[in-house]
């Protein structure tokens, strides 16, 4: 049994070493010169070669596109690690943006109100069931600001201070029922005190001769000595007539209380003009001397 074996195994590799030698002597011999059994053995072989030439050909193209694959996973990771890079300088960019805005914002301020102000930001919000707004806490505390001190945003009159410990304050709206702001109506200068209403809207008596019209601006008068004069309040929404000729009517405040990141707090009303500011001024005569006679 083991002899049958070595001997066909022994067959098996001379025909396996055979076959490329005669293929090869066929190959060799010009087609004019081939005798019946070379012609036979081209005849065979040249399928067996074309099937040969296929295999090495598949096996060449599937590492082939082996290796692109790889090469084009190492460009994907690449390309993912540069665009994470790119991703992280873009919100760097919005940051700065952002601060820029806010600085924009504070030249603006700083131009319009002529106060002593400081700046603060929004660190909690506190709303009601119906999700409005109804206070507001900054980061600002007893250190900075104090209860009373009127707030603002660049839109208009967010509050007042209503109570500040050591490291924040909270913010009553103008919308709370507490609230008073002395106001007036920009188009006609006819004056009021703002009170709120509810979570969305304030309520004001007005009696003039000149009639309210939905859509005029309440500002405010700065007759209160607290919020600077001129400052948005909002929008009239509705006007009711009342006895004794007043107007009741209905405002929504000029500033988007949810929207807010930064606000304003009014540390000291300006001060007076002096009358005498433009009026040219005799300079001082020198002690001891006198006119020349």
């Amino acid at each position: 049994m083991a002899s049958y074996r070595s001997i066909r195994n022994a067959l098996l590799v001379a025909v396996l070493l055979g076959i490329p030698v005669l293929l090869l002597r066929a190959a060799a011999q010009e087609p004019q010169g081939l005798s019946g059994f070379d012609r036979t053995v081209r005849g065979i072989g040249g399928p067996l070669e074309a099937g040969v030439s296929y295999a090495a050909g598949s096996v060449g193209r599937f590492f082939e596109r082996w290796v692109l694959q790889a090469h084009l996973q190492e460009e994907n990771e690449a390309l993912d690690a540069e665009n994470r890079q790119l991703r992280l300088e873009l919100r760097a960019l919005k940051a700065v943006e952002e601060e820029n805005k806010e600085l924009r914002r504070s030249l603006q301020m700083r131009e319009k109100v002529p106060e002593d102000m400081i700046a603060a930001e929004i660190s909690g919000v506190e709303q009601s069931p119906f999700f409005r707004v109804v206070k507001l806490q900054i980061d600002r505390g007893a250190g900075f600001v104090r209860q009373g001190m009127a707030v603002i945003a660049d839109a208009g009159v967010v509050g007042r201070i209503d109570r500040a410990d050591e490291a924040h304050a909270d913010v009553m709206l103008i919308t709370d029922p507490r609230s008073k702001v002395a106001v007036e109506v920009a188009r006609t200068r006819a004056p009021g005190i703002l009170s709120g209403l509810d979570e969305d809207t304030c309520v004001v008596h007005i009696a003039s001769d000149f009639p309210v019209q939905v859509g005029d601006i309440l500002q405010t008068s700065g007759v209160d000595e607290l919020f600077p004069r001129g400052q948005p309040v909002g929008s009239v929404v509705r006007v009711e007539e009342v006895v004794g000729g007043q107007q009741r009517v209905q405002v929504v405040p000029a500033v988007r209380f949810d929207r807010l990141d930064m606000v304003w707090v009014v540390l000291a009303s300006a001060p007076s003009p002096d009358p005498g500011a433009e009026q040219p001024r005799k300079p001082p005569q020198a002690a001891g001397l006198g006119p020349l006679r």
